[in-house]
């Protein structure tokens, strides 16, 4: 079996969608889907895909794999305006596949935001969905992540009204940075507290630096879809996989618990033991890809 990869533009009505199919071609297909700032170079042979981990620890290039770029997100794809909901960018999905001839999925496997896509695709999808891994995600978001994601508005508000529109999303995303890491894991890797102010300010002007503009979208339209998200989960019908991070304060226990209880069909819920907190989806893969896997061939 070979490794192929190919970049596809698809028109659906809500934009253009920039699509990837790598791995094995003539294989099952899986939809990997990750976080609002995650795109489709989710594996690349160099090494350098941003969720790399989840490919060696669960085999996945044995399989026929999509991702994208989200519209109106940090990528290729483009459309005049960023969806405004959830379940608008889910069929946006749901209609670039079925364009490119994908009618059956043999999994979708969804990382934070991308699990909540993927929930809302499952539960209205013209696509028949084997299965779905939902990684750090839940069926509705908390009071605690709407007040943080309402705080990082503001900052980008009360710095574009003093004239300098970078430095609010400089601060929003650094203050995203503090969400999805641990509280544990910061403090055992920064004995000096100086070191992680420079770590949270620097990893947050990395991203703005990418596209400022893309990077502003983030969290002033992806952030209240976010907030206003709400699926029943009593509508997602198929096998579906929970996975849960300790110290993860946007997706805390709590919620997954509750979740797990309104599923029809939960193959499990487990929760891994990690200092990264919200960001173990995409750091602890060596950990739970063994499970995942399992869950993957689970007949």
């Amino acid at each position: 079996m070979s490794y192929k990869q190919v970049d596809h533009l698809i028109s659906t009505p809500q934009g253009q969608l920039a699509v990837r199919q790598q791995g094995t071609e003539c294989a099952p297909n899986i939809l990997v889907l990750g976080g609002i700032s995650g795109g489709r170079e989710v594996y690349t042979q160099s090494g350098e895909g941003w969720w790399q981990g989840l490919f060696r620890d669960t085999d996945l290039l044995g399989y026929n794999v999509w991702s994208l770029d989200y519209l109106g997100g940090m990528g290729a794809s483009s459309c005049a305006v960023t969806p405004g909901s959830v379940e608008l960018q889910a069929q946006a999905v749901e209609e670039a596949l079925l364009q490119l001839g994908v009618k059956h999925l043999h999994a979708l496997i969804g990382g934070s935001y991308g699990g909540c896509v993927g929930m809302a695709l499952v539960a209205a999808s013209k696509l028949s969905v084997a299965r779905l891994a939902v990684l750090g995600a839940a069926h509705r978001a908390t009071a605690q992540a709407v007040m943080l994601r309402s705080l990082q508005r503001d900052f980008i508000e009360l710095a574009e009204q003093a004239g300098d529109a970078e430095r609010g999303v400089v601060l929003a995303r650094a203050l995203a940075m503090v969400s999805y890491r641990g509280t544990t894991g910061l403090d055992a890797r920064f004995s000096d507290a100086a070191g992680a102010i420079d770590f949270m300010h620097q990893r947050a002007q990395r991203l703005v630096q990418r596209d400022p503009w893309q990077a502003r979208r983030l969290f002033t339209e992806f952030g209240p879809a976010l907030d206003a998200f709400r699926v029943a989960p009593q509508r997602v019908q198929v096998p579906t996989f929970l996975l849960g991070f300790k110290d993860d304060l946007l997706v805390p226990p709590h919620v997954l618990n509750e979740l797990q209880g309104l599923l029809p069909r939960c193959w499990a819920y487990d929760e891994v033991a990690t200092a990264h907190g919200h960001d173990g989806f995409i750091l602890n893969t060596a950990v739970f890809g063994p499970r995942l896997q399992e869950f993957l061939e689970d007949v």
